[in-house]
């Protein structure tokens, strides 16, 4: 009996550290519903622990679902999480063709010159600064034959920890085995005790967020945070805008030269921007952005459309936004695809 008690044991920890070692094993059971869900209740709460912005994640509406009519457009998106796959796909929009890159990855394309090719750049504000430091060069267009290609960093981890190749980039990750171990219901009413007496006794919550001042709102601290570039209120000095715009409207130049018929730009703004500005001098580094008159791209403004909703706009554990937000910026996108020259639904 204690002999198989011990083959048991075994089996349950090299079975732990298989699926904290392989990212495709860990998510794979996950979407099966073997593992708890650690982002189930928002990016934030899993931070904080706090119980007052624990909300159940809501899957959002699709605008275009499986049968509706589409038109002759192939759509691009370079972008970061408000664009992922189980945030956006292609029966959210009207093209007829859908292509997702995430911001650290580089993809190789054959444009189809019998539809209309727009590309989209999505960044959400806190990493726009980051990411236009330079030209964009996510996407490689080739005019010939050659089927597309997806490359980004590896993401098994066994396979790279047994051939050797296990680099910096690739260290068995600890988030993943403390959600095996230790985001089960009991364990997360025990970490919510724990944030609970950490802020009501010494003012102190996770070091990754922060609290606005009547404590009612979680955020990054990225966003908060004015010494860091992330933050809308660290001072972006007019040469950056000016390095910013000549960087996008180079890229412009780049892929309309390799075949795009139109490109947009679309920031979203940071959850503090439009909850809680008030917590700092706001740099409005989207409005000098978008309303530059040098600027080539066109603009899908999802600053316009969320700053109205205030803080029913963004969900309340989460840096994201809610369905509703989500929606209004879906729509204006349609929208300005449906105006594209080549004729929209048939």
């Amino acid at each position: 009996m204690r002999q198989l008690a011990r083959l048991i044991l075994i089996f349950i920890l090299v079975a732990i550290f298989l699926i904290g070692l392989s990212k495709s094993f860990y998510h794979t059971l996950g979407l099966a519903g073997y593992l708890p869900d650690d982002y189930k209740y928002g990016d934030l709460y899993r931070f904080t622990n706090l119980v007052q912005f624990k909300q159940a994640h809501v899957t959002c509406p699709k605008l275009y679902p499986t049968g509706a009519p589409k038109a002759s457009i192939a759509l691009y998106a370079i972008g970061d999480s408000f664009m992922e796959p189980g945030s956006v796909d292609s029966s959210d929009f009207i093209a007829q063709r859908y292509s997702y890159t995430h911001w650290n990855d580089q993809k190789t394309v054959r444009l189809d010159t019998s539809l209309h090719n727009v590309l989209l750049i999505e960044s959400v504000e806190r990493h726009f600064r980051e990411h236009l430091a330079t030209l964009i060069t996510n996407l490689s267009i080739v005019q010939s034959s050659v089927p597309n290609t997806h490359a980004s960093v590896p993401t098994n981890d066994l396979v790279a920890f047994l051939e050797g190749t296990h680099d910096s980039r690739l260290k068995v990750p600890e988030e993943r085995y403390d959600n095996v171990l230790f985001n089960w219901p009991v364990f997360l009413r025990l970490k919510e005790f724990k944030a609970w007496l950490n802020l009501h006794l010494f003012d102190r919550t996770h070091a990754m967020t922060s609290l606005s001042p009547d404590r009612k709102h979680v955020f990054l601290n990225l966003d908060t945070d004015s010494t860091l570039i992330n933050s809308n209120f660290n001072s972006v000095s007019e040469e950056e805008i000016t390095k910013l715009i000549t960087h996008l409207n180079e890229s412009y130049d780049n892929y309309h030269s390799l075949g795009f018929d139109e490109i947009y730009l679309s920031i979203i703004p940071n959850k503090t921007t439009v909850t809680a500005p008030e917590m700092g001098p706001y740099n409005h580094l989207i409005e000098r952005i978008q309303s530059d008159t040098r600027l080539k791209v066109k603009i899908i403004d999802a600053y316009s459309l969320v700053k109205p909703l205030g803080a029913e706009g963004y969900q309340k554990g989460d840096s994201h936004w809610t369905c509703q937000s989500r929606d209004l910026w879906l729509r204006a996108i349609n929208e300005q695809l449906a105006k594209s020259r080549i004729p929209s639904i048939p």
